[in-house]
């Protein structure tokens, strides 16, 4: 699991096998260093260090910060790991919904959950 704490200018990112809570990686970096290059960096230097690891590794939970195409595809395509990782709403418009094309009421929304809409009230 990849996770990052924040404090005094300062964020933690740090790998832990959550099986045995152990951790297995970590990086100190400035608060405003990239999440997403410093996941890059802690999966190549695992990768480096203990290979072993990541080939037991599954899944790779992780927070928005990490919300990355290049990194998501990286752990599944290189490693077969399995990202679990909540995304970043990057829809600029500010809905909270869209249509979903050729349909009347379905509609989802940026995290791709499916709705269907009541012609008549809306709900």
């Amino acid at each position: 699991m990849a996770e990052s704490e924040k404090w005094f200018g300062y964020t933690l990112h740090l790998v832990v096998d959550s099986r045995y809570e152990l951790p297995v990686g970590f990086e100190l970096t400035k608060a405003n260093a990239s999440e997403v290059k410093e996941g890059h960096r802690l999966l190549d230097k695992m990768q480096n260090t203990h290979p072993q690891l990541l080939k037991r590794c599954e899944r790779l939970s992780a927070d928005r910060g990490y919300d990355d195409t290049k990194l998501i595809k990286k752990l599944w395509d290189e490693h077969e790991i399995t990202p679990l990782v909540d995304i970043r709403n990057c829809w600029k418009d500010g809905e909270e919904t869209k249509l979903v094309e050729g349909c009347q009421n379905v509609v989802y929304d940026y995290e791709g959950k499916v709705y269907c809409v009541c012609l008549a009230t809306g709900e």
